[in-house]
């Protein structure tokens, strides 16, 4: 028992470094029940929500995914639809070949090329359950060092007050030359209600730190296709001394207040008038009156308000990015085509980003928890942002006088349901003064609900999103070792549509992006700009089925840009998986063999470039055309999952054109043995 109470007192003790939020289960009463999973779950039926306020009071709970059929998919890239280019082994920098702007208006914190990493806010969850919920995951190579280790933690510390965390920690030393990789990340979140629901408050801390060897992909690609070397580790490469490091932080509080009480007093139907007897002792005369006044309060009838004047809300963060690139042989030729350098001894290339934004806003909510279903909501706010970037100066042999931005913007949002079959979003957000004024972003959502609630026909939807970008910071100006520039672009415009049906596990939908004065990096590797607008248009599907023990998941992609100058995209890119579920010992264990395909057509994929940390244009090298094969063999016991995968099993046929990116090869074949294990106590 001591052990027990030492240990959360540990927790509790480290929760107070950040905060965050979560719908609680006895001071938010869900509107409705329970929601059962849009999949079949095997295990002990877990939920959990993002830290937003708004969020935990407009959507339902979402549930943990507990499928055996999943169990493999430990690898995060591998959870997303779509394929990503990357760099010969886990943990490095990825870019999507479905078109997507990750770049939001405003001041710029993303880092494009390690997103899927990176915890943020807008990643971290709360967990709920009504035992306290716990997770580890952990997976290992057979014959190589490759290790991760993960694990998720969520309870109730006080009535009213839940914590969340979540660590990981994924190291791997690849096969290639200096292609290392140690990635780390560590969030924690809690929230407290007080006793009336009237005021919340919320905080978080997280911290990412990427650590990644840097080879510049392979110096000679015939190398590694005429498979006439066994061992891949001996094969030359661009780069045999750099490293990049990424240190990505934050901290934020958010609070809000109810501008009225959730109860309101009712006087009684009937309020007859006191009567006092005619008594001389005036004690007497003080007690009676006493004890009808508080007959009278006793009396008095609490009612639950009909309507609010919704509440205040105050949002605080601060946030970090600390990027530092390390080369101790600048002079090589991968880096002769670009910059002269400024120093030929060494690269250490420096930049940290700060950021201290205040968000002020009223929203039309009070109570009620509404899961996906609200009548009304409206709010609107405003936002200032100071900004500070500093970077190394060469010359001086120390950190440049930082520069220094501002922005005030305002925003606001609405969603309407209307007869319970159709549903309104929009938002919009402008920049009104300082640093990239003028830019906005206005987004528009249709949801259509076809049918009944007995007989459901799926719905429609349909996006709109138009706005103004102006180049970042990054893009406008940067100054490193092998790369300066100072640009003076045009703000870009962004125009989509995207239109969508879906049913069930079923969506199918087609999208259309018209761009101008688009911003990209050219064939140089350095910020350039295409004015005349183009389109980029995309047929997609995405489906889960189970069909007795059968279970099949994938997805498909179909692009063309009208300009491919300006934007490299595979025609067809398509992932499929399928799994087969086996009861054995009398249902006491699931046994389920796997196997997972993932295809693209051939194209000019883009290259890597290590010391910025971006993907830019070429046109020498194609990849693709190349089925990428894994196997796996889980089992279940009990809430325990444990298996084995065999990756990229298309290398047995000898065929080694196996490119994920140009220069960079897929992962070599390897044995993966992992456990997945959730705990409730």
């Amino acid at each position: 028992m001591g052990k027990k109470l030492v240990f959360a007192f540990i927790i509790l003790i480290s929760s107070l470094l950040g905060f965050s939020q979560s719908p609680t289960q006895d001071s938010i009463a869900p509107k409705k029940t329970a929601v059962s999973p849009t999949r079949p779950i095997d295990s002990t039926f877990v939920t959990y929500n993002s830290y937003q306020f708004d969020s935990i009071f407009l959507n339902s709970s979402k549930v943990i995914d507990t499928l055996t059929f999943h169990t493999n998919d430990y690898e995060i890239l591998e959870k997303r639809p779509a394929i990503f280019s990357t760099l010969s082994n886990t943990g490095l920098a990825h870019k999507s070949m479905r078109f997507n702007y990750l770049q939001q208006v405003g001041f710029d914190m993303t880092l494009p090329a390690f997103s899927a990493m990176l915890q943020n806010e807008s990643t971290m969850v709360a967990y709920q359950s009504v035992l306290p919920y716990s997770e580890l995951r952990y997976v290992m190579t057979v014959n190589d060092k490759e290790q991760h280790l993960n694990v998720k933690f969520g309870r109730r510390f006080a009535r009213r007050l839940f914590v969340s965390f979540a660590f990981n920690t994924d190291y791997s030393p690849g096969v290639f030359k200096n292609c290392r990789s140690l990635n780390n990340y560590f969030w924690v979140n809690a929230h407290y209600f007080t006793k009336d629901n009237r005021y919340a408050v919320s905080a978080y801390w997280y911290r990412n730190k990427l650590v990644m060897d840097e080879n510049g992909g392979l110096a000679n690609d015939e190398d590694y296709t005429s498979n006439t070397e066994s061992d891949n580790s001996v094969l030359n490469v661009n780069l045999n001394s750099a490293t990049n490091t990424v240190v990505s932080s934050g901290v934020g509080l958010q609070h809000y207040f109810n501008l009225l009480p959730q109860k309101k007093l009712v006087s009684p139907a009937q309020n007859d008038s006191i009567q006092f007897p005619p008594v001389a002792d005036s004690l007497l005369i003080d007690s009676l009156f006493i004890d009808t006044v508080n007959h009278q309060v006793a009396a008095q009838e609490t009612k639950v308000r009909k309507f609010t004047l919704g509440r205040i809300c105050h949002n605080f963060s601060y946030l970090s990015n600390k990027l530092y690139y390390n080369e101790a042989s600048p002079y090589v030729a991968f880096y002769q085509p670009y910059d002269t350098l400024l120093n030929n001894s060494k690269t250490t290339d420096t930049t940290i980003v700060r950021a201290f934004r205040n968000t002020l806003q009223w929203n039309s909510l009070g109570y009620q928890k509404y899961n996906d279903d609200v009548p009304l909501y409206v709010y609107a706010g405003l936002t200032h942002g100071f900004y500070n970037v500093k970077r190394f100066d060469y010359q001086e042999g120390e950190m440049m006088l930082a520069r220094n931005y501002q922005q005030l913007s305002v925003n606001g949002g609405v969603i309407v349901n209307l007869f319970k079959s159709a549903q309104i979003k929009g938002q919009a957000q402008l920049v009104t003064l300082g640093y990239q004024v003028g830019d906005f972003d206005i987004k528009a959502q249709w949801r259509q609900y076809l049918g009944t609630t007995r007989k459901n026909y799926g719905q429609v939807v349909f996006n709109f999103d138009i706005k103004r970008q102006s180049a970042n910071w990054f893009e406008a100006s940067y100054y490193s070792n092998h790369f300066r520039w100072d640009n003076d672009f045009k703000a870009a415009t962004y125009l989509s549509f995207d239109l969508k049906y879906k049913f069930w596990d079923y969506c199918i939908g087609v999208r259309q992006t018209s761009i101008a004065n688009f911003i990209y990096f050219g064939t140089d590797a350095r910020p350039a700009q295409h004015e005349e607008m183009f389109s980029i248009r995309e047929a997609y599907l995405s489906f889960y089925q189970k069909i007795w023990r059968f279970e099949v998941e994938g997805f498909a992609s179909l692009q063309k840009a009208s300009n491919e100058d300006v934007i490299h995209l595979p025609l067809v890119q398509a992932s499929l998986k399928l799994g087969y579920s086996q009861p054995m010992f009398h249902k006491a264990a699931t046994l389920m063999p796997s196997i997972t395909v993932r295809y693209f057509t051939k194209y000019y994929a883009d290259a890597y470039m290590p010391a910025t940390r971006t993907f830019f244009l070429q046109n020498e090298v194609q990849i693709g055309n190349y089925p990428f094969i894994d196997v796996a063999l889980a089992i279940k016991v009990k809430k325990a999952h444990i298996y084995a995968a065999y990756s990229n099993m298309m290398m047995l046929s000898k065929n080694h054109n196996s490119f994920i990116a140009p220069h960079y090869p897929m992962r070599d074949s390897k044995i993966f043995i992992g456990v997945n294990w959730r705990l409730f106590n």
